[in-house]
């Protein structure tokens, strides 16, 4: 007998129902598709928050550190930068000298009347004492500096990673871009 000449065609009655469990299977999967597709689209579509968490109500205090952190900027510009400097003892007075003015961004920055909003408040004091933490580890490597050539620049942790990183996402969030970290002793 060929194959061929054999009736291959099954009518719709004579199909075999699905067992319960390539049932089940069908619906899980169709279930899941429906869940992700159902995530995707809220994720998407509603996501929970259009701001960072970090980021200012009260846009007065940005504004006003901005102009300080700039004008700070356009200082330490008048200096080389640390890790440029070859000869450990002159590093060490770049840095020390870059703190002075730094301290005196803090300072500047310190005395800037805080919003009404506690949170926000909260933040910038946080923010400010992180600043004075990574100064403070500046002022430590600089005084590393005057007695070992080969000292190195360590940053204080906060929340297993660098202090700069909260100091700088917080400054990027508020649009204070001058506010970051300086680059001079990378």
């Amino acid at each position: 007998m060929d194959l061929e000449d054999s009736d291959s065609t099954v009518s719709d009655d004579e199909v075999e129902p699905l067992s319960f469990r390539a049932h089940t299977a069908r619906v899980l999967a169709l279930l899941s598709v429906l869940v992700i597709a159902g995530l995707w689209g809220w994720a998407l579509f509603f996501p929970p928050s259009k701001t960072p968490p970090a980021t200012l109500k009260d846009r007065s205090f940005p504004e006003a550190a901005e102009a300080i952190c700039t004008n700070t900027a356009e200082e330490l510009s008048q200096f080389p930068k640390a890790y440029a400097t070859p000869n450990h003892l002159e590093r060490a007075d770049v840095v020390a000298n870059s703190d002075v003015i730094l301290y005196a961004m803090l300072d500047q920055l310190t005395a800037l009347a805080l919003p009404s909003d506690a949170n926000d408040a909260s933040n910038i004091t946080e923010w400010l004492g992180d600043w004075r933490i990574y100064v403070g580890d500046r002022e430590a490597y600089a005084a590393a500096l005057r007695t070992d050539p080969d000292a190195r620049f360590y940053v204080s942790a906060k929340e297993r990673q660098q202090i700069t990183k909260p100091i700088d996402f917080f400054a990027i969030m508020n649009k204070m871009y001058n506010c970051v970290t300086p680059d001079d002793t990378e």
